[in-house]
């Protein structure tokens, strides 16, 4: 029988965002992984951010060497 508490790859990244647009500065500070129904997550956030900013939760796209 499988194991399906096995941790599986990350599904998204956390990022602190300080400024907008152009000038907007992205830090990874974590990952996330959903969950089988896909109603929640479980995040990891390895940085507590020091400046006023948002948190933004992003998809990881595939990267093309990934495919082969």
């Amino acid at each position: 029988m499988a194991n399906t508490n096995a941790p599986k790859a990350p599904t998204h990244e956390v990022f602190h965002v300080v400024g907008d647009k152009d000038k907007a500065r992205w830090n990874k500070i974590g990952i996330g992984w959903s969950h089988a129904d896909g109603e929640e997550f479980n995040i990891v956030i390895n940085y507590t951010p020091l400046l006023p900013g948002r948190t933004v939760i992003r998809k990881i796209k595939e990267k093309p060497e990934d495919r082969a």
